[in-house]
This record gives C-alpha cells, structure tokens and sequence, in this order.
C-alpha cells in the first residue's frame, strides 16, 4: 500500500535505561514537487538525576530533545511509498510485550481514506529505515554531516591510490572520487552501497589513540572516518580490497 499519511511512534525498550532511551513521533506526507513532508519530535526521558559531565561523556546534552518540520528529496517519498507497499500491519499487544521489547506502532492512510495501524511485520526493515532517515533530518538541520570516508593506499614506489566517499543522507545520494597516478574519476553509487561500506568498515574497532593526525605520506593502507583521525589499516587484508575495489 502506498499512503497519504503515515505515522510511526516508537519508544526504546523499558529495560534500556537513561540516558539512552528515547522516544519519537514521525509523521510523513507526500508534498508538493515529488518532496515528503515530515514532522518529527524526539525526547530522551529521565534525565534531570543524571550528572551533567556524565552525559557528556557518554556522548549527550541535555539539549538532545528535538522538534523539527521540514522536506525531503523525492528519493525519501519513494523509499517509504515502497516500504509501505510492502508491510503487512497485525494487531498491537501492549501486554504480551517484554521489558526487552521496542515499541513501534504505524499508522497508514491511503488515498481512499482507509487508515490502518498495528506493528509491521518487517519491522527490521522500519527499523533500518528510520535510522536512516533520523540521520537525514540531522543532516538537514546541521546537526550531522554527510557521511565521508577516504581510503588512501601509499604504495612503496608504485605511486598512491586515493578513494573519497560521500554520502549524503537527506539525498540519499553517494558520490565516490577515484584517484590513482594523479587522475581523478568521479561517479555515483547505488545508495545500497552504503550498508555494505559501514559492514566491512565496522566491523573493525579503531582506537583514536593508535591514530596518526596529519595526512599519512609514509607507505601502507589508511582510512580516515571524516574526523581528523587516520588508522593504519594495512593488517586488514578483506577490508583494503573491498575499498581499493569501490
């Protein structure tokens, strides 16, 4: 089913304790010139008995809550017109959830004023779908930037090789520039592309302390994550051909 309307309120488990959960109301809708409308308001409860260094330490403010309306590509409104085509709503028990379990709740109005709601079947693919899409809306408000990695491969005599992803999450868009003996060649990726680059390069934990902070021009294989950080990846044989391969 395509939709009108779509609504998605979710809620982290009861077990997951502050700062970490969160909650968020979504609402989406088609706009005018092929863009999706969203509305969005996320809390993080519980917090006030929490230190303030605390918070920050593990990453927080107490500022984290959010309201924010706006637009997004054509690129959005399609991949939640098909998501919804393919999600099946079952009826929600409140009471036979867990204190492990998240709460997710859709609501769905088709242009012939149906309205159906319950718990996606798919809720793995809601669940990777709206990560995404949070990320794009803090990417749109300037909280995040576009995701960016830049492989560089220094070959002992054999001259360097250069690849700079970016992908932009509010576009849905991946631009990749190949660099090797001082020709640049520049295209676009699918945007599937994405989920397989942070698979191969998560997979691995990088130690900021074991990083070096300028430019590497000393052989051997780096990757810099879009901070100031370069990690000496030349131990990591599966995950330097995967990048040399983009």
């Amino acid at each position: 089913m395509s939709f009108q309307r779509l609504q998605i309120r979710y809620q982290t488990a009861r077990s997951l304790p502050a700062p970490y959960a969160y909650f968020y109301t979504l609402t989406a809708r088609p706009a005018a010139n092929s863009d999706i409308q969203l509305d969005l308001t996320m809390t993080y409860p519980d917090r006030d008995d929490i230190d303030e260094d605390e918070l920050i330490a593990e990453g927080f403010t107490r500022e984290d809550d959010l309201t924010w309306s706006g637009r997004l590509p054509k690129n959005w409104l399609d991949t939640l017109a098909n998501l919804a085509r393919a999600t099946r709503l079952q009826p929600l028990d409140e009471e036979a959830m867990g204190e492990d379990d998240d709460f997710r709740e859709i609501t769905l109005e088709t242009s012939g004023e149906t309205k159906k709601q319950g718990v996606p079947k798919n809720g793995d693919d809601w669940q990777y779908a709206m990560q995404e899409l949070i990320q794009a809306i803090y990417e749109r408000m300037n909280r995040e930037r576009p995701f960016e990695l830049t492989y560089l491969d220094n070959g002992a005599g054999s001259g360097t090789l250069e690849r700079r992803l970016t992908a932009s999450f509010a576009d849905r868009t991946i631009r990749l520039v190949r660099v090797q003996n001082q020709r640049e060649q520049s295209s676009t990726l699918p945007w599937s592309t994405l989920q397989q680059v942070m698979e191969q390069v998560y997979e691995h934990d990088f130690d900021p302390q074991d990083a070096q902070l300028k430019r590497p021009s000393r052989s051997g294989q780096w990757l810099n994550l879009g901070t100031d950080e370069w990690y000496d990846i030349s131990k990591l044989k599966s995950l330097t051909r995967f990048l040399t391969d983009l």
